[in-house]
């Protein structure tokens, strides 16, 4: 198979579905911000398989130029639209761990409305008179005072896709109704179907076959890509790191030459390393972590 680049894949099918009745946002294909959930990019209801080639990630471009010929393909009638209920306003606290970041088209839009009706109005009142009637729905089917042009205008110039798709641009409103073209509505529903097949594939322990959690703790990276370990075969299978490079530099060719993956995470012993961690003041290793803890530890501004 031909293996094309990220940006190179976007260029291709950019092209081909340039005359596609569905509006495409096609940066994920550059940024695979799913690689580690599932490994996958999915265009609508097509999922399209990441590959690692030479320590860099790619496609097929056959699977692209695919995925791309069935959007230049999609039959779209504007005058064949379905209503688009929003589902009520609900926290984080109120979603269970398999809730959270659960693929979910309504949710997903409704999410950006209650976030824009929820800063509309903290902003313009005082803290002693905010209050939640931003997250009702309102007269005019929005939820608190928000209205569709307000949104429509906060929206522009700002990623809102779905399935590397963009729905504001086929949403329409009418009364207090929001409508979208029913084949679009139909896709988006396969959307949800295939991301949740993929992740619920790649929640399995490849060895023992137990699920893990759906937002990818046990997936760890490895030369070919990412693979689903959970961590009593991960315990089996990678040793303990013992401190054996305490006082080595990061840069040095003994670093070099060990690599962080054959290692359990110092943190947790649990979980496959990818990672060294070491000190950027001095250069010393302090030891293998997984992509996971080392990205929180960064964000916290635990590493130096």
């Amino acid at each position: 198979m031909a293996q094309i680049s990220p940006r190179l894949a976007r260029t291709f099918f950019a092209g081909i579905a340039a005359t596609s009745a569905v509006p495409i946002d096609l940066d994920d294909l550059v940024n695979m911000v799913r690689l580690r959930q599932h490994g996958h990019v999915v265009l609508g209801d097509m999922a399209v398989r990441c590959y690692k080639f030479k320590s860099k990630w790619t496609y097929d471009e056959r699977d692209i130029r695919r995925a791309a010929q069935v959007f230049a393909d999609f039959c779209l009638d504007p005058g064949d639209v379905v209503e688009i209920q929003l589902p009520p306003y609900r926290g984080y606290g109120d979603q269970g761990p398999e809730e959270r970041g659960r693929s979910d088209w309504r949710e997903q839009i409704a999410s950006w409305m209650y976030r824009h009706a929820r800063h509309t109005h903290q902003r313009e009142r005082p803290y002693e008179e905010r209050d939640d009637s931003w997250q009702r729905i309102g007269a005019s089917g929005l939820p608190g005072e928000l209205t569709w042009e307000e949104f429509l205008a906060a929206s522009i110039g700002r990623r809102r896709s779905i399935g590397n798709t963009r729905p504001l641009e086929l949403m329409t409103r009418s009364g207090s109704g929001l409508f979208l073209p029913r084949a679009y509505a139909d896709l988006l529903d396969r959307w949800e179907r295939m991301t949740e097949e993929l992740v619920g594939r790649a929640r399995i322990c490849s060895r023992c076959r137990a699920q893990g959690p759906r937002w990818g703790a046990w997936r760890t990276p490895s030369p070919l890509g990412y693979v689903t370990l959970c961590p009593p075969c991960s315990g089996a299978t990678f040793q303990r790191y013992t401190g054996h490079l305490h006082g080595v530099l990061y840069a040095s060719a003994r670093t070099r030459s060990t690599r962080a993956d054959g290692y359990l995470c110092r943190m947790c012993a649990e979980t496959r390393a990818s990672v060294w961690d070491h000190c950027h003041d001095h250069g010393y290793v302090r030891g293998p972590l997984t992509e996971l803890t080392h990205e929180f530890l960064q964000v916290r501004g635990h590493l130096g």
